[in-house]
């Protein structure tokens, strides 16, 4: 029975779809945080629309790697052309991973007396990157999901495409081995 209902799983959604994390978004909060890898950025268009609209008094951009939507730079500049001002950004530039710039970002948000931060990333990595925020942050930062809506990706028949299946499998690949790292 096991053999015979294993496709189906895999054919569903939901494999997809559990890799999604969104919660209900405050008023207001101490930060955004918005992970590198974005080089549409869709991501930092997410988290600078918060900021603007009033929704956080920080914007904390990732990303310690060269180019495009992989540094710190490229995403606080993408901020600013979407009317963040300089003096809301914070920086993290000595990342090179999604774990990194959780233990980076850490000392940020202390300094910053950051109680309460959005977390931003693509829908898929929304889970790894909770998950390995929580292990960083500890206790003292309450961590609120909000992907970036995706122009390229969707949980809706993840199957279908190569794209989407690599990325899936990719994720799911990451989460064990960060579980076995200790990381998550």
């Amino acid at each position: 029975m096991l053999a015979s209902t294993l496709p189906l799983f895999l054919l569903s959604d939901w494999p997809a779809e559990w890799l999604v994390r969104e919660d209900p978004l405050p008023p207001h909060a101490d930060a955004v945080l918005v992970m590198a890898g974005d080089p549409g950025y869709e991501r930092t268009t997410t988290a600078a629309r918060l900021v603007t609209e009033g929704r956080a008094r920080l914007l904390v951009v990732t990303g310690g790697e060269p180019g495009p939507g992989d540094s710190a730079e490229s995403l606080r500049d993408w901020a600013r052309r979407k009317g963040v001002r300089d003096e809301q950004i914070r920086m993290e530039q000595v990342s090179a991973g999604t774990r990194s710039s959780m233990l980076a970002v850490q000392r940020i948000l202390e300094a910053e007396g950051v109680r309460t931060v959005v977390l931003v990333t693509s829908p898929y990595h929304q889970r790894r990157a909770h998950a390995a925020a929580k292990k960083a942050f500890g206790s003292s930062v309450r961590i609120l999901n909000h992907p970036a809506r995706s122009s390229a990706w969707s949980p809706h028949r993840w199957w279908a495409t190569a794209y989407s299946r690599r990325i899936v499998v990719s994720e799911y690949l990451k989460l064990a081995y960060y579980a076995g790292r200790g990381w998550i």
